[in-house]
């Protein structure tokens, strides 16, 4: 998004904070540009954030610990780093504030469950995710059930996974982004019968949901989003072919 006059007035107002030592002032800047005008961020601004954040972590904010892990594990405004990444996640699992401290423990059993710069740990992973998965995170929920359908750490269990997927989907809103990821384990899973009996329309709805989700994603600059499109593509592919298979078996009847 391109900033207004209007906005341009918001931050030098914010700037002329920052430089008296409001901290609330260093939030609302670095988190303006984090998630509204990524667009102008320039190395000396993404600087600038960095030490807004890193100031507010000092003061004991530990939500500004979460949006500078963010910052490093996305790489999108400085180069991506990993280690540093885990370093700010860990320190916000320590916050006050039940949200931040949920997405802390799932961002950080992400690190765990890819080998972000680490070993891969299966346990701690799912150890994360369990402590965010309590509070109802949706992005837990979803990884929860990917470590039951492929067996990873615990006992491989298809119709455990599919429990989780339902219950991740039910902890997001219609158009929400994340829910790209969870349609798309529910429409591959009623596609091939994975976990559920196959269920062709409930794959059709699913996958629709997914690819269009999966677009909003990419636009918004999900570093992982584009990779995942193509197999949805196909699959939703499959599920128009069935579909219209069995509508035509129904008019023949």
């Amino acid at each position: 998004m391109k900033m207004s006059k209007k906005d341009r007035y918001r931050i030098k107002v914010l700037e002329k904070r920052i430089a008296d030592g409001d901290l609330e002032a260093m939030i609302e800047y670095a988190e303006l540009y984090q998630n509204k005008f990524r667009e102008e961020v320039t190395p000396a601004i993404a600087q600038k954030m960095i030490r807004c954040y890193e100031t507010c972590i000092e003061a004991g904010d530990l939500t500004a610990a979460l949006s500078l892990g963010a910052m490093y594990y996305g790489g999108e405004f400085i180069p991506r780093d990993y280690r540093k990444a885990i370093k700010y996640y860990e320190m916000a699992t320590q916050s006050d504030d039940d949200e931040t401290q949920e997405w802390a423990w799932t961002n950080l059993g992400y690190c765990y469950y890819y080998g972000r710069d680490i070993p891969v740990d299966d346990e701690k992973a799912f150890n994360c995710y369990m402590r965010a998965a309590v509070q109802r995170n949706a992005n837990a929920l979803y990884k929860i059930g990917d470590m039951y359908r492929y067996g990873r750490y615990v006992k491989k269990d298809e119709q455990m996974a599919v429990l989780f997927y339902e219950q991740a989907l039910c902890e997001t809103y219609d158009n929400e982004p994340l829910r790209a990821d969870v349609a798309k384990r529910i429409g591959e899973c009623a596609l091939y019968g994975i976990g559920m009996e196959k269920d062709i329309y409930r794959a059709l709805e699913m996958l629709t949901k997914a690819e269009l989700l999966t677009y909003t994603k990419i636009k918004e600059r999900d570093p992982f989003a584009a990779s995942l499109l193509p197999k949805i593509k196909q699959m939703l592919a499959e599920a128009k072919k069935l579909v219209e298979r069995d509508l035509r078996l129904n008019e023949k009847i």
